[in-house]
């Protein structure tokens, strides 16, 4: 297992102003309970008081899986207790195409090898290029390649996908939606958790 530096303590005291502001954020437009926002990866959010009356939460990681930041209990479950080749993340960050605040493609980056594909609303997935998946198989995430995790890691489910079926030709339903669609309730726990992972990956 590849043990990941610890973050510098700018990064750390950015993350909970980040933290204190998507709270208030919440709070001030009449959001619910702080767990029905939260993405807390392979984990189980719990609700806690945090400063200033506002509700937060911790996110409790499920057997095998790590927080991406020790140090903030409400960082998503998202490291594997199993051995993984960084080299194959290959993760780099595509800046913003844009200012539209009505795209999230605009704040959200695949890596080099996928691509940020907006659907209805604030939903969006990101479409991998051949030979990469996303991480952890979710189309929220950006993609890596197909060798990331260890034979090890399969018993968490981080195994390559199998190949999708062959298109079939008598179809008479309608396709379902992409998977991957975050509602707007969600959009800011998940750019924070995007921000995360990337400032943990660089």
């Amino acid at each position: 297992m590849i043990a990941a530096p610890p973050p510098p303590p700018r990064l750390l005291l950015l993350l909970g102003v980040v933290t204190v502001v998507v709270s208030a954020a919440a709070a001030v437009a009449g959001a619910a309970p702080a767990c029905e926002t939260a993405n807390c990866g392979k984990g189980r959010c719990v609700e806690q008081p945090g400063p200033f009356g506002l509700d937060t939460y911790r996110c409790d990681c499920d057997g095998g899986w790590s927080n991406m930041f020790k140090l903030i209990p409400a960082s998503p479950c998202t490291v594997p207790n199993c051995t993984f080749d960084a080299a194959c993340f290959n993760l780099g960050f595509t800046p913003p195409r844009g200012i539209p605040l009505t795209d999230p493609c605009v704040f959200v980056s695949c890596g080099d090898e996928g691509q940020c594909v907006k659907d209805q609303g604030f939903s969006y997935h990101c479409a991998c290029k051949p030979g990469y998946v996303n991480m952890l198989n979710l189309t929220m995430f950006p993609c890596i390649k197909n060798c990331a995790f260890g034979m090890d890691c399969s018993a968490l489910g981080l195994s390559p996908p199998p190949p999708p079926p062959p298109p079939s030709s008598s179809s008479s339903s309608p396709s379902p939606a992409p998977p991957g669609y975050v509602s707007s309730g969600n959009l800011l726990q998940l750019l924070l958790l995007l921000s995360l992972a990337m400032a943990h990956i660089m």
